[in-house]
């Protein structure tokens, strides 16, 4: 997912107070885009754009907050469990 070039990474590890606030405003924007995509206005090419950066933003959280894959593939099924009990449950509307 990540590049692998090394001055790449060097910049964004020194970085990392600016890193992690430029993933917080990715988020919002990718909030946004799903937003309008929900009232009739995709716009996919936007969409698609957001989630790249939200990605590279997770990306750079791992490597400032030493966050392994293996540590986020552990939530995910814990997280996939729970929301489908939910949609068994018919919990979520």
């Amino acid at each position: 997912m990540s590049r692998q070039n090394p001055d790449y990474l060097k910049a964004t590890e020194n970085h990392s107070e600016l890193c992690t606030l430029i993933a917080m405003e990715e988020c919002g924007e990718l909030i946004q885009a799903i937003s309008k995509a929900k009232r009739g206005k995709l716009n996919k090419d936007n969409l698609t754009e957001e989630i790249a950066d939200v990605l590279i933003c997770i990306h750079w959280l791992q490597k400032i907050y030493n966050i392994t894959m293996s540590d986020i593939y552990n939530w995910v099924n814990i997280k996939e469990d729970r929301i489908m009990d939910k949609l068994a449950r018919d919990e979520f509307m």
